[in-house]
């Protein structure tokens, strides 16, 4: 009870993991807004976070990748020594890492992450078709190959079909066989690069693709929520999002709530769904069980994601927010000009590509009144570009087209 009255008593002080991952930004400049202290760490010395104004201090802690025990020996020190009310995780391996040791700092700092087994269930993609499946929630046909050898599979399935690894982010590992042949050869490589993988149908990507974001108390009930759909995304035949524009699709977010609510989900859950053209019907992809990149969007239209889990966190009634602005357009710029070099359809794109106008418009990282994440940004990009692992992991995986 002591520690917990430590921590509670230090509320308006507040750390930030995964400094060099873009949604750190929205949610550093929104909690220093409101007047909280906001204090940033990376396993990287130039990192977005680190070079925003609304930075109050930095700490470099060991890189997650590369030693995992000293990140979370050092980053739990840390935690317990400066005494945060709330510590926030965005990327993905950090948010592995604190979600498997949340028991470590919870006894230090409120951490609003659910615990290991319920966060599984979004981060592997097969449980969460699964769940999905079981209550109604629409979903691409998907296929087992942990049921069903591949082989045999392999020979039932119409073509093309669409290869997932269980676990990954973005558009990595996901391949588009086009015949039996291929789907057991990319399966196997695919395996022994990413682990576990499952097969769904081809969903033609003429359909729209949404976005739902969604806050959860204690008790699973919504406390906020928006969606926004991605009018452009690199790879072009499908991956992270360079274009966002928010719409109202109560439909997506009922469905995004079902199952969210039935995972008895805690904190941020972010659940992407396409638009089949055939039947008109949105169908769950997957769920990312954290801040995601564009989450800038939903602050700008309205509903201030990290205010209102901050809130939360800290045990602090939170009203409802389940109304937002449409038509806010969000575009993450270097990701962009790489989806025009690329797309077929640079120049029949609306809104167009050299379309900048409007105050409903913002750009992930570019900003004129933080500008110094966007310089960091570049340098760090140069850097990796140097490394032969962020090489890889950038441009080692990229999708086939089908």
């Amino acid at each position: 009870m002591r520690k917990q009255e430590e921590f509670m008593s230090s509320k308006n002080k507040v750390l930030v993991v995964g400094a060099e991952e873009n949604p750190s930004l929205p949610i550093i400049e929104s909690l220093s807004t409101k007047g909280i202290e906001v204090h940033v760490a990376s396993h990287k010395r130039v990192c977005v976070g680190f070079f925003s104004k609304y930075a109050h201090s930095r700490f470099v802690y060991p890189s997650p990748y590369t030693h995992e025990q000293d990140f979370i020996a050092s980053l739990c020190d840390y935690v317990e020594r400066e005494g945060f009310g709330v510590t926030f995780v965005t990327g993905d391996k950090p948010t592995d890492l604190m979600v498997r040791n949340k028991d470590l700092f919870a006894k230090h700092t409120s951490l609003p992450l659910v615990d290991f087994e319920r966060y599984v269930n979004c981060r592997d993609k097969t449980r969460t078709m699964k769940i999905a499946q079981r209550i109604g929630v629409p979903t691409p046909k998907t296929y087992y190959p942990d049921e069903e050898p591949i082989e045999a599979l392999a020979k039932k399935l119409s073509y093309p079909m669409v290869l997932k690894p269980n676990t990954s982010d973005g558009a990595r590992g996901i391949s588009y066989p086009k015949n039996a042949e291929e789907l057991v050869q990319l399966y196997h490589a695919t395996v022994a690069d990413y682990g576990n993988c499952h097969v769904q149908e081809y969903i033609p990507h003429t359909g729209m693709q949404y976005k739902a974001e969604l806050l959860l108390d204690r008790n699973s009930e919504v406390k906020a929520w928006c969606v926004y759909n991605k009018l452009r995304y690199y790879p072009p035949t499908g991956g992270s999002s360079t274009l966002n524009s928010t719409v109202h699709r109560k439909d997506i977010l009922e469905s995004a709530a079902g199952i969210l609510k039935e995972l008895r989900w805690y904190g941020m859950g972010d659940c992407d769904f396409i638009e089949d053209p055939r039947d008109g019907i949105p169908k769950l992809m997957e769920i990312n069980p954290r801040f995601t990149r564009s989450i800038k969007i939903c602050v700008l239209a309205g509903v201030d994601f990290p205010y209102l889990l901050y809130k939360t966190a800290v045990g602090e009634s939170v009203p409802p927010v389940l109304d937002f602005q449409s038509g806010v357009f969000l575009r993450y710029l270097p990701a962009d000009i790489a989806w025009f070099i690329k797309s077929k359809d640079r120049f029949r794109t609306s809104p167009g590509f050299f379309w900048f106008r409007g105050k409903k418009w913002t750009d992930e990282i570019i900003s004129l009144q933080d500008p110094g994440p966007a310089f960091a940004y570049l340098f760090s990009k140069v850097c990796s570009r140097l490394d032969d692992r962020q090489r890889h992991y950038h441009f080692g995986s990229l999708t086939k087209e089908a």
